[in-house]
């Protein structure tokens, strides 16, 4: 991308100007959804809960070493909220000061600012958390590799990286770009300047001195486009395509899920991907 934007006018986009985006349905329509409330968020919110969020929950539960967890880029906080109803004890960290309020109302824990200045003012000691999860964030920062490394000096020993982004490049998407002949629709500056894949994050992973464990990939969404939904030239079937997904989600056992997103992780296959790592 050419030119990158700075660290300034990307913290300034996030604070100021991303929640109005949001709200008038230009960014994050699963955001959107949750700040309209009504009976949409409620059945967003039952859908996270029962797999996108219980999927990183349980993997929480059997592996980190204690409780003490914290997400970056909490957005409103459903993913914070689901976590302590499981027992564990979250902090939310989000830029958007409203986003920490919207936080702070439901009775969470959460603090305004990004990772690294909340590491460097003190509010976040060296080997204090138990995991740090970047839930579709991390692409969107300005240097992603540095928000691992000081992830990792944050987490206890033992402790887990985990990383939810999407999956950009990848093969179904460009099978989508070349036989319908669309543009690179995820490439969406200015916030989202970095587009990562499976391997990339596994092996910035590694340069913190983390090792992955597990990986899988969600619904890819681009197999729609594919069967003849072109929710791109036509925005108007992306609703309808979303509420396929979720209807197929919630109708198959969660086991066979996981079994059959683990094997999209395996061949780098996802929409959305998901990957957790163990500090050394």
């Amino acid at each position: 991308m050419d030119p990158i934007p700075t660290r300034e006018d990307l913290d300034r986009f996030y604070s100021e100007q991303y929640y109005n985006l949001v709200n008038e349905g230009k960014a994050a329509p699963d955001i959107g959804r949750s700040s309209r409330g009504g009976d949409e968020a409620a059945n967003q919110e039952r859908w996270l809960q029962e797999t996108v969020h219980k999927d990183i929950i349980d993997i929480l539960l059997e592996s980190a070493p204690g409780k003490q967890v914290a997400e970056v880029g909490c957005g409103l906080g459903e993913l914070v909220d689901h976590m302590k109803q499981a027992g564990l004890e979250p902090l939310g960290i989000d830029l958007a000061g409203d986003a920490v309020k919207a936080v702070k109302s439901k009775g969470l824990d959460a603090l305004e600012g990004t990772i690294d200045g909340l590491f460097d003012s003190g509010a976040l000691k060296p080997e204090s958390l138990d995991a740090v999860i970047f839930n579709n964030v991390l692409e969107f920062t300005h240097d992603p590799v540095h928000n691992l490394k000081v992830a990792s000096q944050i987490l206890k020993p033992g402790g887990l990286l985990m990383v939810r982004s999407g999956n950009d490049f990848n093969p179904l998407q460009m099978a989508a770009v070349n036989s319908l002949d669309l543009e690179e629709w995820w490439v969406s500056p200015p916030g989202h300047i970095n587009y990562l894949t499976f391997n990339a994050v596994e092996a910035m992973m590694r340069d913190v001195e983390v090792t992955p464990f597990h990986r899988h990939g969600e619904f890819p969404m681009e197999l729609w486009l594919l069967l003849g939904f072109d929710y791109i030239s036509n925005p108007s079937l992306g609703a309808d395509c979303h509420n396929r997904r979720v209807a197929f989600e919630r109708s198959v056992p969660t086991e066979v899920r996981r079994r059959l997103y683990q094997a999209f992780g395996a061949s780098g296959f996802g929409r959305t991907m998901f990957i957790a790592g163990r500090r050394a």
